[in-house]
C-alpha cells in the first residue's frame, strides 16, 4: 500500500536506492488507512458456492524494522527471527484484515442436507499480513486465527443481505459445518521478471509464489501477472490474485495513478476446511479436487481521496464433483487517515 511514498520519492531523486538507508524512509512519517473489501459473485449474476466475503482492514507503515510498537507482541515475538523481518535493505508495512466468508450450495433455496454439494459455511478471521519489499522483490508473511461454524454469524448475514437485495431466501443453513477454531500461516513472494517503465506508462511481468499451510488450507502456488499503468516502480509491494486479500499498493500516491493487470496461478491443495468439512469432528464434505488454477483480471487506481480495486476471477471448481468454474467480483475502497 505504501508504494506511492517511495515512488514519488524516487521521481524526485532519480539516484534513490532503495538497498540503502539514504533512501531516507526513516523521514517519512508512518501513515495508516483503512480499507473496506466486498467479494461477491453477484457481481457476476450468480449467487451459489462462494457466495460473499467482506472485510475491514487496517493498514500502516512505512517503516525501515518491525518492533513491539508497530506490531502486536505474539506477531513480533514469531516473526522476529524470519527473513520478513532479518532481510536488510527493506522497506516494511503492516495490515490486519477482520472479515467474514461464506459459502452454499449450488441450490439454495433446499433445506435438506446436499450430499453431492459444498458445505454450507462460515468462516470469520483475522489476518495480519508483514510486507518487505524493494525495487524488485515483495514478501507477504500472513498469520490467520479465526473460526468457522454458526459462532461466525454466516448464516443471519446472507439471510440479511438477500433480504435487502430481494434475492432467495437460503434454507439449508442448519446443515453448516460445526463450530471450530481454525489457523493458517502463508508466504507470497512476488517478484519482477520483465520492465518496460516509461515516463508516465509502462508494464511489468510479474511472478508469484504462495505456500501456506494450516487448519484452513494448506496449498503450493505458482503464478504470472502483467500489469500496465502509471508509478509501476513500487506498486507491487502488496501485489496479490488473491482480491479480497490485495491492499491497494497506489493508496499514498501524491497524484492519481492506476494499473491494470491480468494474472493466473496454478497449484495443489492439500487440504480446504471449506470442502473438506470440520477437522476434528463429522461434519458434511465432499472430495476435495487437489489440482486448482485461477486467472483474473482487474483494475487499481489512485483517486483524489479514495483509492479503489476492482478485480474480476474466474477459479476452477474445489471439488472433483463439480464441473463449474466459481466467477466472483471484488472492490475495495481505502482511505487515509492520520
Amino acid at each position: 500500500m505504501l508504494a506511492g511514498i517511495h515512488g514519488a520519492w524516487a521521481q524526485s531523486s532519480p539516484s534513490a536506492d532503495p538497498s540503502s538507508l539514504e533512501w531516507n524512509i526513516a523521514n517519512v512519517k508512518p501513515q495508516s488507512f483503512l480499507t473496506f473489501t466486498l467479494q461477491n459473485d453477484l457481481f457476476v449474476g450468480d449467487d451459489a458456492g462462494y457466495t460473499n466475503g467482506v472485510g475491514l482492514t487496517y493498514t500502516k507503515g512505512p517503516f525501515l524494522e518491525f518492533n513491539d510498537e508497530n506490531l502486536f507482541g505474539y506477531l513480533n515475538f514469531l516473526t522476529k527471527n524470519t527473513y520478513i523481518q532479518t532481510t536488510p535493505g527493506k522497506v516494511r508495512n503492516v495490515a490486519h484484515m477482520f472479515f467474514q466468508r461464506m459459502q452454499t450450495p449450488e441450490e439454495i433455496t433446499v433445506s435438506e442436507l446436499q450430499e453431492d454439494d459444498v458445505p454450507y459455511a462460515g468462516f470469520l478471521a483475522l489476518q495480519s499480513t508483514l510486507s518487505s519489499w524493494d525495487k524488485n522483490t515483495s514478501d507477504q508473511l500472513s498469520v490467520w486465527i479465526g473460526a468457522i461454524g454458526p459462532v461466525t454469524l454466516g448464516e443471519q448475514s446472507q439471510k440479511t443481505v438477500h433480504k435487502i437485495i430481494g434475492a432467495d431466501e437460503p434454507r439449508g443453513w442448519d446443515n453448516q459445518l460445526e463450530n471450530e477454531l481454525v489457523f493458517r500461516v502463508e508466504a507470497l513472494r512476488v517478484k519482477k521478471l520483465f520492465t518496460n517503465y516509461g515516463e508516465r506508462r509502462g508494464f511489468d511481468v510479474l511472478g508469484l509464489g504462495l505456500a501456506g499451510a494450516g487448519t484452513i488450507m494448506s496449498d503450493l502456488n505458482l503464478g504470472m501477472a502483467i500489469r500496465w499503468g502509471s508509478n509501476m516502480e513500487y506498486s507491487h509491494s502488496t501485489f496479490s490474485l488473491q482480491s479480497d486479500r490485495q491492499v491497494n499498493s497506489l493508496a499514498t500516491a501524491n497524484r492519481r495513478d492506476f494499473y491494470v493487470y491480468l494474472g493466473a496461478r496454478i497449484g495443489y491443495v492439500a487440504n480446504d476446511v471449506l470442502i473438506d468439512g470440520n477437522t476434528f469432528t463429522d461434519s458434511h464434505s465432499v472430495p476435495l479436487d487437489h489440482v486448482q488454477d485461477q486467472v483474473s483480471t482487474g483494475v487499481v487506481w489512485k483517486g483524489k481521496n479514495l483509492s479503489y480495486v476492482f478485480q474480476l476471477t474466474s477459479a476452477s471448481p474445489r471439488t472433483t464433483i463439480s464441473s463449474s468454474r466459481d466467477t466472483f467480483g471484488a472492490l475495495s475502497i481505502t482511505y487515509p487517515f492520520q
